[in-house]
């Protein structure tokens, strides 16, 4: 879909006001998540940060989710798991390995999740496998495939959120696979047992 520019919108090669503009609307965004996260900005965010627009979608597409979703916030974390796993991005696999382990969920089932396998847990399975077929089908999962999903305890209001968690989490993952962004102290994992 093609939209035109505003009429009052500043052209993309005036580096004047429109800048300023930028750095004033992203400061203010950084600000507002600073307390969000105890005074630090992850790196996700100051990465996005650098198009406003971009970071205040994702911040709300966020928000919304952890807010107003019906599915729980581990499920969430799972879902997004899979889709930074999917994405091969190491700044969302750790993050969101903190995230689910934090919700309660081990950090075995979160290797069989995050190795491509589905945990014996029938609704994580069930949650596993409907992301891993929206994001192989881009979507287009057929009505026999759909219905299954839904005798194995998936509703639709959920399959539709796991749709905007891929949506929300596809450009997380991108963007820090563009960026190579750095993973925060606080979410790299920890190092492994030395070897002899």
């Amino acid at each position: 879909m093609t939209r035109e520019p505003a009429a009052s919108a500043p052209s993309r090669d005036d580096a004047g006001p429109a800048s300023e503009t930028l750095e004033i609307r992203s400061a203010r965004l950084l600000t507002t998540l600073a307390s969000t996260f105890a005074g630090t900005v992850p790196n996700i965010y100051r990465m996005l940060a650098d198009n406003p627009a971009v970071l205040e979608s994702f911040v709300t597409q966020e928000r919304l989710l952890e807010q107003d979703g019906v599915l729980s916030h581990s499920e969430q974390a799972v879902v997004a798991l899979i889709v930074a796993s999917h994405s091969e991005c190491r700044y969302c696999q750790a993050v969101f390995a903190k995230e689910v382990e934090a919700h309660g969920i081990s950090a075995h089932v979160r290797r069989t999740i995050q190795d491509g396998k589905l945990p014996r847990d029938r609704r994580l399975a069930a949650l596993a496998h409907a992301t891993r077929r929206t994001l192989a089908s881009h979507g287009r999962l057929g009505r026999a495939e759909i219905g299954a999903l839904e005798r194995r305890g998936l509703t639709w209001p959920e399959l539709l959120e796991i749709t905007a968690i891929i949506a929300a989490y596809t450009l997380a993952t991108y963007a820090n696979n563009l960026a190579r962004t750095r993973v925060d102290p606080e979410f790299a994992p920890a190092p492994g047992p030395a070897v002899g």
